[in-house]
């Protein structure tokens, strides 16, 4: 299986250890290390681990279960792109989402297509993940990307995913308009 990058890992981390008590039951015994040791951003780690942190994480957010892990993926996209990544914003995030998959992640290539002046899809091939919740977490990453671009309600549908048995996963974002 893949590995992601210390810095995709952070938020989950960041997220379990605030809420230390409650992280304790939900996390899985294997992965109680990263309720302690220090995370280095620039490393990599497996991102079976991150899913596990990830599903950990899902009862602590503050929104309806059904809807956690785009709202992890929203916050991720935020953290990522109000942060140390800014520039994207500013630079063409579309074109750049692709660069940032490749130093978050050790497989898959990521292709983005501008469809129409309202959507976009994304492609993931020889992605090493296949899983509902983690392909939910980029949905909601996608999505947000747009928003922070300046997209009017974005949503994502997912439909092709390695997890019901497709060679590779795709989302579609479409949304009402660019703010103006």
């Amino acid at each position: 299986m893949g590995n992601a990058k210390g810095s995709a890992v952070l938020a989950a981390v960041k997220l379990l250890r605030s809420r230390r008590d409650a992280a304790a039951a939900l996390v899985p015994q294997g992965l109680h290390r990263y309720l302690d040791e220090r995370i280095v951003v620039g490393a990599w780690y497996p991102e079976e681990d991150l899913i596990g942190l990830f599903n950990a994480c899902a009862p602590l957010v503050p929104a309806p279960h059904d809807q956690a892990f785009e709202v992890m993926g929203a916050l991720a996209a935020g953290t990522h792109l109000e942060g140390v990544y800014s520039d994207l914003l500013f630079r063409g995030a579309l074109s750049r989402a692709r660069s940032l998959w490749r130093t978050q992640h050790d497989s898959g290539a990521l292709s983005i297509t501008k469809e129409t002046p309202t959507s976009a899809t994304y492609e993931l091939v020889g992605w090493e993940h296949s899983s509902p919740q983690y392909c939910r977490v980029l949905g909601g990453y996608f999505a947000e990307l747009h928003r922070l671009s300046g997209a009017v309600r974005p949503e994502f549908s997912h439909p092709t995913c390695r997890s019901l048995g497709a060679s590779h996963c795709v989302w579609v974002v479409r949304w009402a308009a660019i703010a103006g």
